[in-house]
């Protein structure tokens, strides 16, 4: 590769992309790498400020047979992530790109992606593990940072990958709700029920539906009862509302652990609505008594849980600890 003026570099090969940027108009590469520069692309090259271009030579191969051009360590570090779940842009200057294939939650091995970001001048930039993506949303971008990178970086991170994709669109699965519904004012018709139509709205953009709900006194076996019912009924995922703080008459965090063969937790370091339990029965489906703060916030700790829940993505304690570090809403 050889440093040249542009205006001798006519008849030679490119060796690399060269990015047009106008503010507020255009992003683009008119000139990519392997283009053999014309007399014609002299002046355009010079409008871009490009006085000077790196050029192939046949010697390149050899020079740089311990190296990697840039748009290859993009490619091989897309293989690092690569899966049915996702589908890759063009590469352009030396950066490709990584789009989700359907809706659904972003799954990422963040512990992985940090050891493979460490090594040294090779990328992998992604969005936030755990959230909600649409089908063709941008979820990842691999580069390049020098032109040509030596080899045994991407050997590296090939050692840290050992096969398995570093991150997964994973599909919404559950999709059968159910909801408990506790409180003598809202049994007696007191009052209205004022969470179904507030989790109807919030479950809708995961393709979850109601399919049964009851509504029972401040009463731990009618609690236990109703959960059954709702189970029953073929609720794949049940939220139960009401009676969810420490005042001594809310009883729906007991009749939860009664109902569940493990209780992950009763609390949550996420505000509002810290005072969720989330359990899950013994067939795994999940069981998750929301507190009253989803009433009135949004987005509230149900709003951060939903796409976890709605992916099947099994939550543990240590995952609700690490919650705390961003869970100011």
């Amino acid at each position: 590769m050889k440093r040249v003026a542009v205006a001798e570099a006519v008849g030679q090969v490119l060796a690399h992309d060269i990015a047009r940027i106008v503010i507020g108009e255009v992003k683009d590469t008119p000139f990519r790498r392997g283009h053999v520069i014309a007399t014609e692309d002299i002046e355009a090259l010079l409008k871009l400020g490009k006085e000077h271009v790196f050029i192939e030579e046949p010697g390149d191969a050899l020079a740089f047979k311990h190296k990697l051009h840039e748009e290859d360590v993009a490619l091989g570090l897309y293989e690092l992530c690569a899966n049915d779940s996702l589908y890759a842009s063009d590469i352009r200057e030396g950066k490709i790109e990584a789009f989700a294939t359907w809706d659904g939650m972003l799954s990422i091995d963040v512990n992985r992606l940090q050891a493979i970001n460490s090594i040294g001048e090779l990328t992998i930039v992604t969005k936030f593990t755990h959230q909600a993506v649409k089908k063709g949303d941008k979820v990842a971008g691999m580069r390049c940072i020098p032109l040509w990178l030596d080899t045994v970086q991407l050997e590296q991170a090939k050692s840290i990958w050992q096969g398995v994709p570093l991150m997964r669109i994973k599909p919404f699965v559950r999709q059968k709700v159910g909801i408990v519904t506790t409180g003598s004012e809202v049994a007696t018709g007191r009052i209205k029920d004022a969470f179904r139509p507030i989790i109807e709205e919030r479950i809708a953009p995961f393709g979850m539906s109601v399919i049964a709900q009851e509504i029972v006194t401040d009463d731990t076996e009618q609690i236990v009862k109703a959960i059954e019912t709702v189970k029953s009924a073929g609720a794949d995922i049940i939220f139960c509302t009401g009676g969810m703080s420490v005042d001594p008459d809310d009883l729906t965090p007991g009749a939860i652990a009664r109902s569940a063969a493990q209780v992950v937790t009763y609390g949550l370091p996420v505000l509002p609505g810290s005072m969720v339990c989330i359990a899950y029965m013994v067939d795994g489906t999940p069981l998750v008594g929301l507190p009253g703060g989803v009433l009135f916030s949004k987005p509230t700790a149900f709003d951060v849980l939903l796409p976890r829940l709605a992916a099947d993505d099994p939550i543990t304690k240590a995952d609700c600890v690490a919650l705390g570090h961003g869970g100011l809403q």
